[in-house]
């Protein structure tokens, strides 16, 4: 009977050393992974965003321009930025939308040469160099108002024989083209006088980061050939996104950001103070544990300072700010009962600082 306590309570302790093994096992694996999840993450959205606004900055009064085009029967409208950031209502995760030329080569922009009037079926240009069938153009006015003029998208098509420094936009051969009388809003009445540019997108990098209902990170690429938007699941456990835009606003400028703010800019000049963007990102190990993270309330006040609880989600919107909360609650009401693990950085968006 003594041999068969003994042996029970030896079982007892061993299956008890066994769980705590295992939990903590779990534990060090989720926040390895949570890690790991992060860290890929922020390098997929710093690449897109260090590429963001190639092609497109070299005219940079036209930053800001309010872009449209017509798909076959659907209209197509965007800001002619090269990011933008949606930001979440209440807290909710921010989206950002990366957009850039992908064409092969100098993505340069080409002068209009003669005056284009909206029944045109084609632009006249000092030089269609670089210019291939199938390429996206953007019509960039020399002088634009939100009110009188804006930029308009088209698909370069075949020139006609014998034809020099022209850009075709044939009707019949893109849906994308709606040449005459009846394509309403697509070209403004005043046309384009020469001094306006055409940029070259070629078929156009647009890339959407969104967090999604499965807490997971997903892009959106836009296909301007079908226009339609493809989506894919990128990395599992990303529960939030928090971004603000990074601006010179010292004159002149000295490529220094002051001022951090989750607040568009509301006009060509300010598009032009853009330097960077700052990106937070918020993993989530999937192993549901006893409660570690603080309630909204405490943590909202551990967050202001230079040591935050340890339990506390926050992030530095200004790297030489305080801290802010990052709400991780939404549509999990377990949220306390996970580890989180944030990480931050600043990405330059450089096409903007090189275009100076």
């Amino acid at each position: 009977m003594v041999a068969v306590t003994i042996g029970l309570i030896t079982m007892l302790v061993i299956v008890q050393v066994l769980q705590v093994s295992e939990y903590r096992r779990k534990t060090i694996n989720a926040g390895a992974d949570s890690t790991v999840n992060a860290a890929l993450a922020l390098y997929t959205i710093e690449r897109d965003g260090k590429n963001a606004g190639f092609g497109l900055s070299t005219v940079k009064s036209s930053l800001g321009c309010q872009v449209r085009g017509k798909y076959g029967t659907t209209d197509v409208n965007f800001s002619l930025v090269p990011v933008t950031i949606v930001d979440g209502t209440a807290g909710a995760p921010d989206k950002i939308r990366f957009i850039a030329s992908n064409k092969v080569g100098a993505a340069l922009p080409t002068m209009i040469s003669s005056s284009f009037n909206k029944i045109d079926p084609y632009f006249g240009v000092e030089s269609d160099l670089g210019v291939a069938v199938g390429d996206m153009l953007i019509v960039v006015p020399a002088t634009w108002t939100p009110t009188t003029n804006w930029c308009s998208l088209f698909q370069a098509t075949p020139a006609n024989a014998g034809e020099k420094n022209t850009v075709r936009m044939d009707t019949a051969a893109s849906n994308w083209n709606h040449v005459g009388s009846s394509v309403g809003n697509i070209f403004p009445a005043i046309g384009y006088d020469v001094g306006s540019y055409l940029l070259n997108v070629g078929t156009l990098t647009d890339r959407t980061y969104k967090i999604s209902a499965s807490k997971s990170l997903v892009m959106d690429e836009y296909d301007i050939s079908t226009n339609i938007p493809n989506t894919t699941e990128l990395f599992p456990n990303i529960v939030q996104l928090q971004a603000v835009y990074g601006r010179d606003t010292t004159t002149p400028p000295d490529n220094i950001v002051d001022l951090w703010s989750a607040t568009a800019p509301a006009s060509a000049a300010e598009w032009q103070q853009v330097r960077a963007i700052r990106v937070a990102l918020v993993a989530r190990g999937d192993v549901q544990e006893v409660a570690v993270t603080l309630d909204g309330d405490v943590a909202a006040s551990t967050c202001n300072s230079l040591t935050p609880h340890p339990a506390a989600v926050c992030w530095k919107p200004d790297p030489a700010g305080n801290g802010v909360k990052i709400d991780v609650s939404a549509g999990e009401p377990n949220w306390r009962n996970y580890r989180y693990r944030v990480m931050e950085t600043t990405i330059p968006v450089r096409n903007m600082i090189w275009g100076e």
